[in-house]
């Protein structure tokens, strides 16, 4: 039996949402081999193992029946518990965690120095696909194309400087914080008034945000993509619940919300689709599961984000191709996969250089 810790929750506008993601997880992975280790981020970013972790109810209000949970870095472990501390080996680690403090690359980088494999992307790619501009300037660097877009920062807005860096884009406008995930703290702007309104909402939960040109007459498209060195595409999807965007509760709570699946492209846009999703995932060195969503407009496909931790694991659009603990099999696996490749390097080496160090022979102000 391997011990497989779902990490769920974290500071972040998708908290709920992750927790929904584990409990997905946890309700899908195959008991005859795997042992589930539930470790909750709370809000203030503490780890613990929750007493009635699969009832909803319980992360409403503030949780009293909990063991804190704390990592053995450069052991592959967990201690859970205060008094009576109990070592846990970890073999895998399945990151449920939407948006900051989870899918921006922290919780890769906890679990690297704790020697745990973890299911997400590398730190790299993490963090570069959370912040939505440093994402779209390598989308442009490598000729991945993407709608126009320009960076506002807190001071631009302070100094009344934001027409300098839309001068060039035509109005309408979208406004989105560059690194928060979900649909928060979005707005669409129609003149130069209702932008520096839409800045103000935006800077409340990012200091960075991103003006995109907005499309007219188009449909969103998402795909998944699933595995190692080689990727497969899984079937496509069409949100049909925009208005001016798709907002938090229509997105997750389903009102008002309706898909397509498998909606019916031009073969054109359609390899289109496949052949940006195959150059994104060589250029930001992608593994396991994500989801890539897309704009189209006519002919043309715009990349719009990458979601290296999405919703319920993107499972919805694999369930025609496979069972869901088929698909957490298959990332638990490349997950070990990747970590034994990583480890494969040397990152260490022995100098002499301490030995022949003298303190203060290059301190020339020594006293």
């Amino acid at each position: 039996m391997q011990n497989i810790m779902v990490l769920y929750g974290g500071k972040s506008v998708e908290h709920d949402i992750s927790v929904i993601t584990a409990f997905l997880v946890m309700q899908n992975l195959d008991k005859n081999k795997y042992n589930v280790i539930p470790v909750y981020q709370t809000m203030n970013c503490e780890f613990e193992i929750v007493h009635d972790y699969m009832n909803p109810k319980t992360y409403i209000d503030e949780i009293k029946k909990k063991k804190p949970v704390n990592f053995c870095f450069g052991e592959g472990e967990i201690v859970v518990g205060k008094v009576f501390k109990k070592h846990i080996k970890i073999d895998c680690a399945i990151n449920c965690c939407h948006g900051n403090s989870g899918e921006d690359g922290t919780l890769n980088a906890l679990l690297n120095l704790a020697h745990i494999p973890i299911t997400s992307p590398k730190i790299m790619a993490s963090s570069v696909c959370m912040d939505k501009v440093i994402m779209k300037d390598i989308f442009r660097a490598n000729s991945i194309p993407c709608v126009e877009y320009a960076l506002i920062k807190e001071e631009d807005y302070l100094n009344k400087q934001i027409e300098n860096k839309i001068k060039d884009m035509q109005f309408p406008l979208i406004v989105k914080p560059a690194n928060l995930g979900s649909s928060i703290g979005i707005n669409k702007a129609e003149n130069i008034k209702q932008l520096y309104e839409a800045v103000e909402i935006a800077l409340y939960y990012d200091s960075r945000v991103i003006v995109e040109k907005c499309l007219e007459d188009f449909k969103e498209i998402n795909i998944s993509c699933l595995g190692e060195k080689e990727v497969e595409f899984s079937r496509l999807e069409q949100p049909m619940s925009w208005k001016d965007f798709l907002n938090f509760d229509n997105k997750y709570t389903q009102k008002d919300a309706k898909k397509i699946l498998d909606p019916k492209l031009d073969d054109g846009v359609l390899n289109q689709i496949y052949e940006i999703s195959k150059k994104i995932w060589q250029v930001f060195d992608l593994y396991g599961v994500v989801r890539i969503d897309y704009m189209i407009q006519g002919d043309k496909v715009y990349a719009n984000e990458v979601n290296t931790v999405p919703g319920s694991l993107a499972y919805y659009l694999w369930k025609n191709k496979y069972d869901f603990y088929e698909l957490l099999d298959k990332i638990i696996c490349i997950a070990i996969s990747e970590y034994k490749q990583q480890n494969k390097h040397k990152y260490t080496f022995t100098s002499s250089v301490l030995a022949d160090y003298k303190p203060n022979s290059m301190n020339k102000y020594a006293k």
